[in-house]
This record gives structure tokens, C-alpha cells and sequence, in this order.
């Protein structure tokens, strides 16, 4: 079965000067597509902008109106980290509606496996605020698309993103329906991500941190990986949604996490046979060494495919 693929030049839109988060993230990548023949062998989508009342699914219509409102204007920050530009609540409607459509396209069957490139990253935007270079948070609203469908009861977010995913957490920590996993550097940006936070309610034991120092070596991460995923085989998720953030790269300036790309094609490997003929899909999050960034994304989807 063909592997499923967004890319779209919409995503070079948000661009706010000198910034981590920039558009040449997805120049380092298409140059590593176009390398490697990625294109040629992949089913390539189309997508529509996300609409404002399905963003409301895990966002607070205040939050996405002060977006907006702020793009309107031209341009500014909505934290610290997080500047806009007079295009980018456009832009992010746009990745939150790639990363939307590749979940129901993975699900309804036209292929099992996908990976969306998509800027700007999502997972740090909470139920009320945009953060981190985050806007809308594109893995929550994927997983709520996925979980609309009739064959999928519970699905499963991977985040291997250098930093915790905090917005993914907070919009489900108690939802029962998604496993949340995430191993991150500790401490570090945004300081959240304890082991101690499992959940509450009916999400109680469905998020799984993993907080791991500064410096570790390779092995010493996959044998984190390898019980976070023994968790999620436990939880037997219908469908399998990743964080797929490479400033885990050994090489990235905003981490300091042991990964390369024959790490990022293992971690593709081991994805991949954790969800057998469920649908697993990859959603762009972190990485900022554009020097290594395609390399990583096509080792990891090499991985995914099994070459």
C-alpha cells in the first residue's frame, strides 16, 4: 500500500524574520525529498484549511479569534517565542487542515501510513493558549478527526519531540480515548512533563511522561522508547499518531538529545511495528538544523516503509 504525503508550498507563508521556526525548515526537506525520490513513490494529498469550529474541538474560541485578530494587524507575538506574521493564522489553519485530512484519509484506508509537512508545529498549543512556536495544535485535532470515525474507539500520540508536549497533554490529560506518550529532555522549554503527571479523571494512567536528562547516550533513549511503546501495545490503540519532532538530532541547537538518522529510522522501524495494519500517522513538529533536517525526515520515513 502507497504511503501518504502532504507537502504544499502554502506552509513557507508564515515567515517572521529571524526566527528557529522558519522557512527554510522546509527547504532542507524538499532537497532531501527530491534526493531521495520520495515524491515519485508516495500519494501525494490535498487538504483544505481547517475550519474555525472544528479548531473549537480542542481550541477556545478566544484563543483562535486573538490569533487571528493578531495576524490582522499585521503581524505579532502571542508569547514571548510565538510572533506572527500577517499570513500565519492562515498558514496554521492550513496545517491544522493537512494534518486533518491525512488522519481521515489514513483511517478511511487509502493508505496506512503518512507523514504531513507542515508548519508551524503544533504540539505546544493548549486548550487556551498558542505557545512555543505553536499556534493550533495539529496532532489533538488529527487525533479528534481520527476518533469521529466509527472504526476508531482509541488512539495513541507518540511524541519524540526534544521538548514536552504540553498542549497535546493538556487537551486530553483526562480524556480516556488518548494515550499520550512523550519523552522529552528534563529539565527543559516548557518545563512541564513530570513523570509524576499520569493523568486525572477518566484519562487516569493515559499519559505517559518520560523526562530524560541532557547528554543521554542512544541506548539509554531506546530503552525508554521501547517501554513507552510495551505501554501503548498494553492500551491497544485502533490508530497511531506521532509528534515527529527531530530537534532530538544530536546536531540541533535547541536540545541536547543523542539522535541521528539511523536513530530516526529505527524509531520509523519500531512505529511501524507497533501498529501493524492500524493507520499510523507523522505529524512535523521540532527541528531546527536545516543542515540535518531532510536527512532525518527521510531516514525516519525510510524507516516507516521498512527500507
Amino acid at each position: 500500500m502507497s504511503f501518504g504525503l502532504i507537502v504544499d508550498s502554502c506552509f513557507r507563508d508564515h515567515a517572521t524574520g529571524r526566527h528557529p521556526e522558519r522557512p527554510e525548515r522546509l527547504d532542507s526537506i524538499d532537497s532531501a525529498f527530491k534526493e531521495h525520490k520520495i515524491l515519485e513513490s508516495c500519494h501525494c494529498l490535498s487538504f483544505e484549511p481547517a475550519e474555525e469550529e472544528f479548531l473549537e474541538k480542542v481550541h477556545r474560541k478566544e484563543m483562535i479569534e486573538r490569533a487571528f485578530a493578531t495576524s490582522a494587524k499585521g503581524g505579532g507575538f502571542l508569547d514571548p517565542d510565538t510572533i506572527l506574521s500577517g499570513y500565519s493564522a492562515r498558514v496554521a489553519t492550513q496545517a491544522a487542515g493537512a494534518s486533518i485530512a491525512l488522519a481521515r484519509a489514513a483511517v478511511q484506508g487509502e493508505f496506512r501510513k503518512g507523514f504531513a509537512v507542515v508548519r508551524p508545529p503544533g504540539h505546544h498549543a493548549t486548550h487556551q493558549r498558542s505557545m512555543g512556536f505553536c499556534i493550533f495544535n495539529n496532532i489533538a485535532l488529527a487525533a479528534e478527526a481520527m476518533l469521529e470515525l466509527d472504526s476508531i474507539r482509541k488512539v495513541a500520540i507518540v511524541d519524540f519531540d526534544v521538548h514536552h508536549g504540553n498542549g497535546t497533554q493538556d487537551i486530553f490529560y483526562e480524556r480516556g480515548d488518548v494515550f499520550f506518550l512523550s519523552l522529552h529532555e528534563y529539565p527543559h522549554y516548557p518545563g512541564t512533563g513530570q513523570a509524576e503527571e499520569t493523568g486525572a479523571g477518566e484519562g487516569q494512567g493515559t499519559t505517559l511522561n518520560v523526562p530524560l536528562p541532557p547528554g543521554i547516550d542512544q541506548e539509554t533513549w531506546f530503552e525508554a522508547f521501547h517501554k513507552g511503546l510495551e505501554a501503548i501495545s498494553q492500551y491497544n490503540p485502533d490508530a497511531i499518531l506521532v509528534s515527529a519532532g527531530f530537534d532530538s538530532h544530536r546536531r540541533d541547537p535547541l536540545g541536547d538529545f543523542p539522535l541521528d538518522e539511523k536513530a530516526y529510522a529505527r524509531i520509523g522501524g519500531l512505529l511501524a511495528d507497533l501498529a501493524g495494519e492500524h493507520p499510523l500517522i507523522s505529524i512535523l513538529e521540532g527541528g531546527y538544523n536545516v543542515d540535518v533536517l531532510g536527512s532525518s525526515v527521510v531516514a525516519y520515513i525510510d524507516g516507516l516503509r521498512g527500507r
